[in-house]
């Protein structure tokens, strides 16, 4: 089964949402009738509904229709990750499983080591790499936790989201705060919200949703040897995985600019 929205309803509302991009400001009249289109189409892309919060919460800062809002970057982000995807889209999204689907089940884990690397694995399949130049030491003050266990599901969603179609896909996390952020889809933290654009637009475009469940002290041997970057352990773990790893997208893939 599947749910469309039609493509010159599509084309509308990326044409509308283009006429906000270079804005610095506009009535509450107008960014209403922008969440109404964005609000129509949420019925079909499901995961896109965290990127709305922020307008809504924009347009409450003024009472009448008349008064002007100004349109803030995090603002005119959320609005480039809506034309991003709609003028890349078809229109059409299958429904979703009616359960979710455990990492577990799927085998699929990821890790983050903070003075060391990140992997992931998934049916065999897998990466590893310590942590790239371009995020400058991420185990200062700045990256904090969340990030660094985040970054590694969102290098799994770009690599492997497209065998994840109408899957409910439930993360798994020792973290409460990467739980709280997945969940909620927002964090105040300006990087965080980068790497959740990223998995959020793969979601939309592979078809699947996500959510994050609290599990004290979880940890997979094989996600753990590859964080750490020990592969003479990894092989031992998992002596059936494929013998050449997944090469990591680049920084300037994994966190939305």
């Amino acid at each position: 089964m599947e749910t469309r929205l039609p493509l010159d309803k599509t084309s509308r509302i990326s044409e509308f949402i283009k006429k906000f991009l270079n804005r610095q400001s506009c009535t509450k009249r107008e960014l209403l009738q922008l969440l109404g289109h964005l609000n129509f189409a949420m019925r079909v892309i499901i995961p896109g509904r965290s990127f709305v919060s922020y307008l809504i919460s924009l347009s409450t800062t003024v009472k009448d229709l008349k008064d002007k809002i100004y349109l803030t970057d995090e603002c005119r982000t959320d609005l480039r990750f809506w034309y991003s995807f709609l003028v890349n889209w078809n229109g059409i999204n299958m429904f979703y499983d009616s359960d979710y689907t455990s990492v577990r089940d799927i085998e699929l884990y990821t890790d983050a080591a903070s003075t060391i690397g990140y992997g992931g694995y998934f049916k065999g399949k897998w990466f590893c790499s310590p942590w790239p130049d371009d995020l400058n030491s991420p185990c200062e003050k700045k990256f904090s936790m969340a990030f660094l266990e985040l970054y590694p599901i969102v290098v799994a969603a770009i690599l492997w989201g497209h065998s994840w179609t109408t899957k409910r896909i439930l993360f798994r996390c020792d973290n409460e705060a990467t739980v709280h952020i997945v969940n909620k889809g927002r964090s105040r933290c300006l990087l965080i919200m980068k790497l959740m654009r990223t998995l959020t637009l793969y979601a939309c475009i592979n078809n699947f949703c996500f959510r994050a469940e609290h599990v004290p002290g979880v940890q997979n041997n094989i996600s753990d040897s590859l964080s750490r970057l020990q592969l003479e352990r990894f092989k031992i773990l998992a002596p059936l995985a494929d013998k050449v790893p997944h090469k990591c997208p680049p920084v300037s893939r994994v966190m939305w600019h």
